[in-house]
């Protein structure tokens, strides 16, 4: 049975695969159509995030409303993110928590909408409230099931070491908005961080390569790429992934590190 699910896991994401292949000439996605941040590297402490701005994806998935109070809690969130990007975390999670606030009083007048839903979970994860994301996540899907709330449950699932759950919920995402979401790139990530975890080293290589194939400016992805391809013993790989992501981030100790390790083994 074990067989019989990696089987068909290989064979969607390699469609997956020959999708991107298509569109090869086509713009990539850009940095900022991404929202992933706190990727915790499996086995070890949240590293320093490169946080994207915001992207207009985000305010065009949540539909403007005729409530001041709606276009409040998604405002907060987004003053938020970018106080988090400009490294003012203090006055970034005042934000979020006053999202929540709006949020709540949303829900309290309409318990149905599910935009409030979506934004209370987007401010919870950015506190890292994971519990409280897959909770207020679980009772919104209760009224109506939305994927930007399932992906966020997934990436909550992630760090709160449910790796199962995690994996469940992000392949439930990109099953239904396709190959083209916003959040795919960052599913595909948090994907492979689980298996990584879970030591399914073949579902971990392919869920990477999608991620940085479809989101290649992150260097901290290139980074967990290259060190699975160390752990594989594809040391030639290693050097030429773990180059990818000093191109990124001169600096990066564990890059160089890696690097050296993996040249050391030709």
């Amino acid at each position: 049975m074990r067989h019989m699910r990696f089987r068909a896991f290989v064979a969607r994401l390699s469609s997956s695969l020959v999708i991107l292949l298509c569109f090869a000439h086509a713009p990539a996605v850009s940095a900022q159509e991404n929202l992933g941040a706190n990727e915790r590297s499996a086995g070890e402490a949240v590293a320093p995030v490169e946080l994207p701005p915001v992207p207009p994806a985000v305010t065009a998935a949540v539909a403007p409303s005729s409530t001041a109070s709606k276009a409040d809690a998604l405002l907060l969130y987004k003053q938020g993110r970018d106080l988090e990007t400009a490294g003012k975390l203090a006055d970034a999670q005042a934000k979020y928590r006053a999202s929540v606030s709006v949020c709540d009083k949303e829900l309290a007048a309409d318990p149905t909408r599910m935009d409030a839903y979506t934004v209370k979970c987007w401010s919870l994860f950015r506190l890292e409230r994971y519990r409280e994301v897959v909770d207020i996540g679980a009772a919104g899907l209760k009224v109506k099931f939305d994927a930007r709330i399932v992906e966020v449950m997934g990436e909550a699932y992630f760090h709160l070491n449910d790796d199962g759950r995690a994996v469940k919920s992000l392949q439930r995402y990109l099953d239904n908005v396709g190959e083209y979401g916003d959040r795919v790139p960052s599913a595909y990530f948090y994907m492979a961080e689980s298996y990584m975890r879970q030591k399914r080293l073949d579902h971990a290589d392919i869920a990477y390569s999608i991620a940085v194939y479809r989101e290649p400016g992150i260097a901290r992805w290139w980074y967990r790429y290259a060190s699975l391809k160390e752990q594989l013993g594809d040391y030639g790989r290693a050097v030429e992934l773990y180059g990818k992501a000093l191109r990124l981030s001169p600096g990066m100790t564990e890059a160089i590190n890696g690097q050296a390790r993996a040249k050391a083994r030709l």
